[in-house]
Order: structure tokens, then sequence, then C-alpha cells
């Protein structure tokens, strides 16, 4: 029987682990050698073939909730109550909705009252009338119940906040006595 030498399979071993360890390096100088690289800004000219040509690319996140609250003007009817954020959950408020006669979501707000600190969260389900059609239509249901509800003719932001200012003293404990803004009710 032939037995195998073990200093000449030591030394195999060796060889095979410098060679694979050669291949891990000529690969990772060639995937960093600036050519390969991807800038994201930049597609290279093969992704570029596979971008459609008449989509702009996404231009990244929208204002921030506290960025859309600051770009608001003082309301009056708040007092001092200032809004710190306005979002929707699941659409930027800034643009808004592509089709803003087509709107359904859920609104948040952060007051907050400088003379106490004190300060809380406030939410409605803001709508309009395609909105909440299309919202029927899309889960199949026979109707839709939400509390805190708004609903107006279309997506206009200033409308909105206005709608929100005018619940907020409405409703808040702040502006009880106060003179209130009158609303028409269902």
């Amino acid at each position: 029987m032939l037995a195998a030498d073990p200093i000449s399979t030591d030394s195999a071993k060796l060889l095979l682990l410098l060679v694979v360890a050669g291949v891990f390096v000529l690969l990772a100088r060639r995937s960093s050698h600036p050519a390969a690289r991807v800038s994201p800004e930049e597609p290279d000219a093969g992704l570029k073939k596979l971008l459609p040509a008449q989509e702009p690319a996404p231009q990244g996140w929208g204002p921030s909730a506290e960025e859309v609250a600051r770009s608001f003007p003082a309301d009056p009817l708040l007092g001092k109550i200032q809004i710190i954020k306005f979002f929707f959950k699941k659409l930027d408020a800034i643009p808004g909705p592509t089709d803003p006669d087509v709107f359904a979501d859920e609104l948040n707000v952060e007051l907050y009252d400088p003379d106490t600190g004190y300060r809380w969260w406030q939410s409605w389900f803001v709508a309009t009338p395609k909105g909440l059609a299309q919202i029927l239509k899309d889960k199949n249901w026979k109707y839709l119940h939400a509390p805190e509800t708004l609903v107006l003719p279309r997506y206009d932001l200033e409308e909105i906040r206005r709608a929100v200012v005018s619940r907020i003293a409405a409703e808040g404990e702040h502006f009880k006595g106060k003179e209130q803004v009158e609303e028409e009710l269902l």
C-alpha cells in the first residue's frame, strides 16, 4: 500500500490555501477599482438601459413632520398652542397625492403648550369623497366608520391645516370659554 507523505500533504494544503487567498485578494482589488464602483447618483450604462426613460428618478423623502409644521403660519385661533409635528401615515404632506381629488389617510398632529410645557397628539382621518369611494371599492367594504374624520373636496394642505386648527379650537380644553369658530355639523 502506498502511504501519503505527511509533509507533502501539509504542503499541498498550504499551497491550496495560498491560491484561494490570492484569488480573494484579486477579486477584492478588482471590485474596489474605481471603474467597478457604481455611484447611486450616476448609475452605470447597463443600469441606465434598464431604467424607464420617461420616469424621473425619485427625489428622496419629502419634508419632515417638523418642517411641515414650521411651514404653517401662526394661527390666532390656537393662541399660544403650537403645532410641532404634522404628518400623514402613508403619504408625504408635501407634495401630497398625485391626484388631489382621490385622497384618504390618517393625519397625526403633535401639539405643544409653551405655558405648561404639555405636549399631546391628536389624529384625524382625512379624505376626499373620491378617496372614500376608492377605499370602499379597494377593500370591498359596504361601509366605512372613522371617528375624528375630516372630509374635504380635494387635497389642499392649507385647507386641511385650517380644518385641523378649527377642530383643535372647538374640542380643546384650552379653548373652553373662548369664542368658538362656528362650524356646520351633519
